[in-house]
């Protein structure tokens, strides 16, 4: 075998392997949290799912997690997670390619670009968005919104960072006990749970060089 091919052998070994890692283990799997909202009044994951199907052709709903906001059979504050999040795949939410690549994709139901979100959601989503970042170690300035990523009111403008932040420092400990513990539940249950209390300094370098090396394959639309 000549040294050409050694050389590409061996680079395609270490891309397997960065992809590998990079999508192996959930507590670094997402960097950031992006917020959306379905613009419509009555959603739930099933009705998503097959609007994303007609209307784009994807297999499953464009997000990983979908909050309900009480409008079908699904109750008020319940998280619904897709087969994105089941599997830590990525998500064609966004036309940003590292926003799809590398950030879990929240929808909120409802449209919050006609009015307030209820009072009834407020502890819920403040309970979800924490328990995600404690589980996915996310910081406060990476929760995001859709309109970060490309020209878009999403998730509407009575939806901002400031509210975010104020609902999840005092809210987030108001959520309902069985609404918590069905949150819990949903966040607790991807393919591949492991989730470390510690983050080694060499783990951390392998999740930068695998984050690096995931960023050299483009996105694609969706599936």
């Amino acid at each position: 075998m000549s040294r050409f091919f050694k050389a590409c052998f061996f680079l395609i070994s270490i891309l397997a392997i960065a992809i590998l890692v990079y999508i192996a283990v959930p507590w670094y799997r997402f960097n950031a949290i992006i917020i959306h909202h379905s613009a419509s009044n009555n959603d739930n994951y099933a009705s998503i799912k097959e609007f994303h199907a007609k209307s784009r052709g994807w297999r499953d709903a464009a997000y990983h997690l979908i909050l309900s906001n009480g409008s079908t059979y699904v109750p008020t504050g319940y998280l619904e997670a897709t087969g994105r999040y089941h599997y830590l795949s990525f998500s064609p939410a966004t036309k940003d390619p590292e926003c799809n690549l590398q950030a879990l994709h929240l929808c909120i139901v409802g449209n919050y670009n006609q009015r307030e979100l209820p009072q009834k959601l407020r502890a819920p989503l403040a309970y979800a968005l924490r328990s995600l970042q404690k589980k996915y170690h996310i910081r406060d300035s990476r929760i995001l919104f859709h309109r970060d990523c490309n020209g878009t009111a999403c998730p509407g403008r009575f939806i901002s960072k400031e509210k975010i932040k104020d609902w999840v420092d005092l809210q987030a400990d108001k959520c309902l006990p069985k609404i918590k513990n069905q949150q819990l539940e949903v966040i607790d249950a991807t393919l591949m749970s492991f989730n470390p209390p510690w983050r080694s300094p060499l783990a951390l370098e392998i999740v930068r060089f695998s984050r690096s090396c995931v960023r050299l394959i483009p996105s694609w639309s969706g599936s």
